[in-house]
């Protein structure tokens, strides 16, 4: 039979091993704990860190982020160079056919846009009312509408693939739109060219 102080001592001992596993199992939650916020570590940047493997890391590096159909470029950038030779004011950004586009003012002559559009091909533009005429830019699939904006207007529709386009507009201050339809496609003409390839 047990003595009360090999009680005492096995209690005592009993005691001790409760309060080890229960700090142990403390220190094992700590663990956890900060195992898990090094799963949600921030780059120096501030964005979430993704735990992705080596393996996925290297596939990632190896594959560009879609840029689109434009890959970056910028209407305003395709634009101004032609404008500005032409007299024009300085072209600025616009958003009336998507958010890529520009516009620039000449006096006593009218405007000239350039728009860049992701999401739309030729197929989707509406004549208006104006003329549609099936056509070539530059060797790529294009559409003009005479007067779809009114008198003086033309709008040049470039495909640069099914769903995308770009488009280069006229509207003259005080004339027609034979006019207007010939400085668009000479506009058109020297902005093609530097569209990505795809029609």
């Amino acid at each position: 039979m047990m003595n009360e102080a090999d009680a005492l001592s096995a209690r005592r001992s009993a005691d001790g091993t409760l309060a080890f596993s229960s700090k142990l199992s403390s220190t094992i939650m700590v663990i956890a704990s900060i195992s898990a916020l090094a799963a949600c570590a921030t780059q120096s940047n501030g964005s979430p860190a993704s735990m992705t493997s080596p393996t996925s890391r290297g596939q990632q590096a190896n594959s560009a982020p879609d840029k689109g159909a434009f890959d970056g470029l910028k209407a305003c950038d395709l634009l101004e160079p032609i404008t500005s030779e032409k007299g024009f004011g300085p072209a600025a950004p616009e958003t009336y056919q998507s958010d890529n586009g520009c516009r620039a003012n000449k006096p006593r002559y009218g405007t000239a846009t350039t728009y860049l559009v992701e999401n739309a091909g030729i197929s989707d533009l509406k004549s208006d009312g104006g003329q549609s005429t099936e056509t070539s830019v530059a060797g790529k699939k294009a559409v003009e509408i005479a007067g779809g904006g009114g008198k003086g207007n033309c709008l040049i529709g470039i495909s640069v693939t099914e769903s995308s386009r770009a488009t280069v507009s006229v509207t003259l201050s005080s004339g027609t739109n034979e006019q207007s339809c010939a400085d668009a496609k000479a506009i058109a003409e020297q902005i093609a060219p530097k569209l990505p390839q795809g029609n």
